[in-house]
Order: C-alpha cells, then structure tokens, then sequence
C-alpha cells in the first residue's frame, strides 16, 4: 500500500541500537541458540577449565550480542513508517500496512504495541515511538468525540 508523500508523518530505518534494544522475543530466542551452539562446539574442543575457553567463549558472547543487530539489519531490512492513519512496517521487501485503530500500547513507554491483534516489538527509536503515541493519543481523542 503506497501512501502519498504528504500524507508521512514519520519515517524511519531501524538502526544498531534499535535492534540491538528493542528485538523481538523471536530473535532473543535465535540468538540464545546460536549462544548455546556455539559453545557447545567450543566445548568439544576445549576443556572448560582452561584460559582459551574461557576467551572463547567471552568471543563467542560478543559476537553473537554485537553482530547479531547487522544480521537482522542485512536480511530483514526493517523500516517504519507512519501516517495520519495507519502504521506501515516493512520487514524483508514485504509491507504491511496497520490502520491505527489495530495499534496498541502494550506496556507504557515501552517497544511492545499489540499490532493487527499480535504482540509485536517495534524496532524503532524513542523520537519514533514518541510520535506514534502521540498519533495514537490523537487518534483515540478523535474516537471519542464522535
């Protein structure tokens, strides 16, 4: 769903820190996992008493937290935009469009929004966020009214 230039309010790319903060549960699970495989193999090769499995592993650590937001970054290429009326994510080439009556706050001040009825982590800044609480505020203000 294309919507016209004048009608964005707000656009933006997820970046390192977005990702890195603000990932899904999904992704916490993987990453956990590749945590766990990784020293798994490590253990095969190294008894656990020793200095370089203990560096090995610190490595493998650091590598699966800090490369992890680029990963996600290359593959699912995740971009937000927001309009009058409805919250736009793309994720992976694909685009969904949400009306914002499908948009939520699942907790206060935080990245988790109930969106299109599921439970789903922004991976956007705090100024994003900022503006589409306001948009939503506006929009359950106008709600009422009628």
């Amino acid at each position: 769903m294309k919507k016209q230039s004048n009608d964005i309010l707000y656009q933006e790319e997820s970046g390192y820190k977005d990702l890195l903060l603000r990932k899904s549960m999904k992704m916490r699970i993987m990453e956990t996992l590749a945590f766990v495989i990784g020293m798994l193999l490590l253990s095969q090769f190294f008894d656990s008493r020793t200095d370089a499995f203990k560096i090995f592993a610190f490595a493998i650590a650091i590598a699966v937290v800090g490369l992890a937001p680029f990963l996600y970054k290359f593959t699912l290429r995740p971009s937000y935009t927001l309009t009058k009326t409805h919250l736009i994510i793309r994720m992976s080439g694909q685009e969904t469009s949400y009306p914002l009556s499908e948009v939520e706050p699942i907790f206060e001040g935080r990245h988790l929004y109930r969106v299109g009825g599921k439970r789903q982590s922004l991976m956007v800044s705090r100024q994003f966020l900022n503006h589409l609480n306001e948009r939503l505020y506006l929009y359950q203000k106008g709600k009422k009214r009628r």
